[in-house]
């Protein structure tokens, strides 16, 4: 039998034979401003093309058959789904009890025991049943939990475990990987991304979703490392989204997969008395390439993070004008490289305060923006050195932007006598 939870407005347009339900009441219950909505409605359609005439907006079909259609108006994303049955029979074969809930008559009613889970802030599932009848709702909720500060209690725990197994054993039974990237990709912008990491390798769905990252559990570092390779990487996503909050996705992605290449790079090294990881971020940057790619990431994000996972052994130099160079040649990966470096350092024992050098070494010595374009055109170029059109034209512009970001050159007059200078075999230019 359902039960009212609490009397409130639902602040949100609501078609006439719609009933707002899931998620949307749950985020409003607990403090949180929504923007997806979901609602049940007798006619999903007509109920959808009600709200789209009042509300504007794009709408389209998410399942036909199903009776499923979403409306995308503004920053607002509304759902319709039929309403088979009674609306307790409805939230009766929803995932958890938190998104088991209802708005009617000014009042949120839900299911037993829900007050309970308001109260402490769990995920507890409606049915463990009901896991399967969607297998990614496992996946799902390690992802609320990360993304919502709730807690997974022991029961909730246990039933993840067990259809963490469950997905082991039947690979078909895997969702969709454009589902799977979706709830990884929300899991890791939230703000308790490494706890949710965490999560996912406790309950064992790290093994169903992610397992080119199981080798690091437990792999031993030795040297600066006081933490086995996997406590590593939580760490330094933990770092990276304490550092630099706003991080995009493809730098969170290059804090989870930066040391991927450790276990198959792993060699003792009995001069040193330790391990040694030689060519490990190579390696990384192409098991990280792969896997993304596999659950249909965007072409550009997989390949930032790939670089980023290349790059993020190599140290910057020492000097301004050497620093600058090393930036400019990376440039495509600012700021994400020098936080992903602090951040690595900052997940050791030892050398944490090189984190905050390569941080304040990056901020003062590109205090200057590095520059986006030569002080001279091709054309400019073309005619001050007697040059036709072709490669070595490229070079020269190349050159000189380098020069530029180096601070060697900072106006065209000073472009002009360096490239007068410039022998075209980069023989005046460092490395």
């Amino acid at each position: 039998m359902l039960r009212p939870i609490a009397h409130r407005d639902f602040p949100f347009y609501t078609p006439k034979g719609a009933i707002p339900v899931g998620g949307a009441l749950r985020d409003l219950l607990l403090g949180r401003r929504p923007w997806d909505l979901d609602f049940a409605a007798l006619d999903p359609l007509k109920a959808a093309e009600e709200a789209q005439s009042r509300l504007g907006g794009s709408l389209f079909p998410l399942d036909t058959a199903r009776g499923q259609y979403r409306l995308v108006s503004g920053n607002l994303v509304l759902d319709f789904s039929p309403l088979e049955g009674a609306l307790e029979e409805d939230l009766l074969r929803r995932d958890f009890r938190l998104n088991a809930l209802a708005w009617m008559g000014e009042r949120v009613w839900g299911l037993k025991g829900v007050e309970d889970d308001l109260r402490r802030r769990v995920l507890v599932p409606v049915r463990e049943e009901n896991l399967y009848q969607d297998h990614l709702r496992s996946l799902r909720a390690v992802r609320l939990a990360a993304s919502l500060g709730l807690g997974l209690p022991g029961k909730t725990r246990n039933a993840l475990a067990r259809h963490a197994r469950f997905l082991q054993a039947h690979l078909e039974a895997l969702p969709a990987r454009e589902r799977v990237k979706e709830e990884l990709s929300r899991l890791l912008l939230s703000p308790r991304a490494a706890w949710g990491l965490h999560l996912l390798e406790r309950t064992g769905l790290l093994d169903a979703y992610l397992p080119e990252l199981r080798p690091l559990v437990g792999l031993e570092q030795g040297g600066v490392h006081h933490l086995d390779a996997w406590r590593h990487t939580l760490s330094v996503l933990f770092h990276l989204t304490w550092l630099w909050p706003e991080a995009p996705l493809a730098a969170r992605l290059a804090a989870l997969y930066h040391d991927v290449g450790k276990p198959l790079t792993r060699r003792f090294d009995p001069e040193a008395g330790r391990f040694r990881f030689l060519d490990h971020a190579e390696v990384g940057a192409e098991i990280a390439g792969t896997s993304l790619e596999w659950l249909r990431f965007p072409k550009e994000t997989v390949e930032k993070a790939k670089a980023l996972v290349r790059r993020h052994m190599d140290r910057p130099p020492e000097g301004k004008q050497a620093l600058r160079r090393f930036y400019f040649r990376r440039h495509n990966l600012l700021p994400a490289l020098p936080y992903l470096m602090a951040a690595d350092r900052l997940g050791t024992k030892g050398v944490e305060k090189e984190a905050w050098e390569v941080l304040e070494a990056y901020r003062e010595t590109l205090s200057e923006p590095l520059p986006e374009r030569p002080l001279l055109s091709g054309e400019e170029v073309m005619a001050l050195l007697g040059l036709k059109p072709g490669p070595q034209v490229g070079k020269a512009l190349e050159a000189l932007l380098l020069a530029q970001a180096e601070g060697r050159v900072c106006t065209k007059e000073e472009a002009k006598a360096f490239l007068l200078y410039w022998k075209g075999d980069g023989t005046n230019t460092p490395a």
